[in-house]
């Protein structure tokens, strides 16, 4: 199972509203419609600029 990592953004109230519309229409959720419009987003960016290639971490415990 992939490991999740969390953020957080800021917008305006309108922005928010506008795209819980499109996430309701679409039957996600407000952050799944988020996701999905980044996954979009790389996809369009890998086509035009090629593959991202991602190192993997290694993290230590303290």
């Amino acid at each position: 199972m992939k490991r999740q990592s969390y953020i957080s953004i800021s917008m305006d109230e309108d922005m928010k509203k506008k795209l819980r519309y499109v996430a309701e229409r679409e039957q996600r959720t407000l952050s799944g419609q988020v996701r999905h419009l980044v996954r979009l987003y790389l996809r369009e960016h890998e086509n035009l600029y090629g593959s991202i290639h991602i190192e993997k971490e290694t993290f230590t415990s303290r």
